[in-house]
């Protein structure tokens, strides 16, 4: 699965690991979850997480993620909201062929879909992803075990 993550994901994850945010970074960073960004947004994102966050057990986690990005080269320029830098986000999901854009922001969010990309909260893609990555029979499974004592 591909996905374009926002800053704001990268900054919410620091405050809590069992937020959604938390959870999307380390699928990143375990190569369950292909994430995709250009340069420039790359190079953005370390500056303001520098800044941001301070605990350095999260700077890690980070690096780590900045590690497995994958890095795009913007296809074309668009103007798709009327906040100009967050337009970068729909270039890289554009440029990757992105699956998701994930993000907090609301006028992003109220785009809805951009070129096949789903433009999603980090609850609603974890409920996607697992509903995706889990066996359609799962839950039958799980409270047939717990019925049983399994």
């Amino acid at each position: 699965m591909r996905v374009v993550i926002d800053t704001n994901i990268l900054i919410g994850g620091a405050y809590d690991e069992n937020s959604y945010s938390y959870k999307i970074i380390r699928e990143v960073i375990s190569g369950r979850l292909m994430a995709f960004a250009t340069h420039k947004t790359m190079r953005e994102n370390k500056t303001l997480l520098g800044q941001a966050v301070t605990d350095s057990n999260y700077r890690e986690l980070l690096e780590s993620y900045f590690r497995r990005l994958q890095i795009v080269r913007r296809k074309e320029r668009l103007d798709v909201i009327s906040d100009k830098e967050d337009n970068k986000l729909f270039e890289s999901a554009v440029a990757a062929d992105a699956d998701f854009l994930i993000t907090n922001d609301r006028e992003v969010l109220d785009v809805e879909e951009f070129a096949g990309a789903a433009v999603v909260t980090p609850e609603e893609f974890w409920t996607k992803y697992k509903a995706k990555s889990e066996p359609e029979d799962k839950p039958w499974r799980d409270w047939i075990n717990q019925v049983m004592g399994g």
